[in-house]
């Protein structure tokens, strides 16, 4: 795994931001650009960010390993972007607004059957969270578009992240629902914006074909 660390705008504000982006593969223009304008963003309201991006292969490892980094550093916040999403200039404003020790973005899943990844309710994989107004306490949400206070890093136990085998449902659990049933087990309230899940993307890719998708 190869992790970069590049630091940006240090200015006098309350919040100090690590901004940590695991990337799988590739990202993409939409991406790049989605970030390069929270980080101007960041820059004209005076928000202290470092930025952190680790390339691999194993999510959870990239993740802690990213934790890791970022609580080396004075940072009072971590955000997770993943590398396929896009995203408004105001993420972080609106996410720091709430003021919650865990906050996300929801988003759909980028394979088909598309479903959000906002949970209501523990160990129930059907209660997904659609959509709402404002500011919905959920049990797990993907960390694909998520903001933490570190506090909640420094009392939860290690490791943060793990793909565990769910028996109930005969499959793996991601790395995200592990931290959050970590987080709620700690007494933190796992958040949702929906204002914020209005206006982000989980972006995908598919195969076009002559039959399924063009048009008469």
């Amino acid at each position: 795994m190869v992790s970069v660390t590049n630091h940006y705008y240090k200015k006098d504000n309350s919040a100090n931001v690590a901004i940590c982006v695991p990337v799988q593969n590739q990202t993409t223009a939409v991406f790049a650009y989605s970030l390069a304008m929270l980080q101007k963003k960041c820059g004209e309201t005076g928000l202290s960010t470092s930025l952190h991006f680790n390339m691999g292969s194993e999510v959870a490892m990239q993740r802690q390993q990213l934790v890791t980094e970022a609580l080396e550093t004075n940072c009072t916040h971590i955000m997770w972007i993943d590398a396929d999403m896009q995203f408004p200039v105001d993420t972080l404003n609106i996410l720091l607004a709430a003021n919650k020790d865990i906050i996300a973005g929801n988003y759909s899943t980028r394979v088909p059957p598309h479903r959000p990844v906002a949970f209501k309710s523990k160990n129930n994989l059907d209660s997904r969270v659609f959509t709402g107004k404002g500011i919905e306490k959920v049990w797990a949400v993907g960390s694909g578009m998520m903001l933490v206070k570190r506090e909640v890093y420094e009392n939860i136990p290690l490791p943060h992240y793990k793909i565990e085998y769910n028996e109930t449902y005969t499959s793996l659990v991601g790395e995200d629902i592990y931290f959050c049933s970590l987080a709620n087990d700690a007494g933190y309230e796992v958040n949702i914006s929906h204002d914020l899940s209005d206006r982000i993307a989980h972006i995908g890719t598919r195969a076009y074909t002559v039959k399924g998708d063009c048009n008469d």
